[in-house]
This record gives C-alpha cells, sequence and structure tokens, in this order.
C-alpha cells in the first residue's frame, strides 16, 4: 500500500540530488511490489532468500553509487 507513496517521494527527492538509482529487492511478494515498482522506474531484484538484511545486502551488492539510502515501503520521507 505505501510503496507508491514511498517510490513517488524518492523520485521527487532525486531530481534535487543528481544521479540517483532507486533498487527495490524483492523475495517473492505476492502484492505486487515487483510490478509497483518497475512502474515507478525502479530497478527490480528478485531475492531467493526471504529477510530483510539479506535484501539489504542483495541491494547494496548491486547499487553502483558511493551513499547507500535504505528505506522500507512504509518510509515517508520529509520533504
Amino acid at each position: 500500500r505505501s510503496l507508491p507513496a514511498t517510490l513517488a517521494a524518492v523520485a521527487a527527492a532525486s531530481r534535487h540530488a543528481g544521479d540517483v538509482e532507486t533498487i527495490v529487492v524483492d523475495a517473492g511478494s505476492e502484492d505486487g511490489t515487483a510490478a509497483i515498482a518497475e512502474a515507478a522506474g525502479a530497478r527490480v531484484l528478485v531475492s531467493a532468500q526471504r529477510g530483510r538484511a539479506l535484501q539489504m545486502n542483495a541491494g547494496a551488492r548491486a547499487a553502483a553509487g558511493e551513499v547507500l539510502l535504505f528505506l522500507h515501503a512504509d518510509t515517508s520521507l520529509p520533504l
């Protein structure tokens, strides 16, 4: 439910930040997470392993940037 709002906030904030990549790691959710993230322009990784830390590590390995910001689907960014 919250993922579209979180991704929209990330997109809005990134307009002022320059080169930003958004990565969503999905471990077999059945709520449409991957489709929602892809529609918002995020890069989606599918993880065979469940677990928040495992998913965060997978996203970190895939990231090209030097600075990482980890958010959960229900995070509200202050804009």
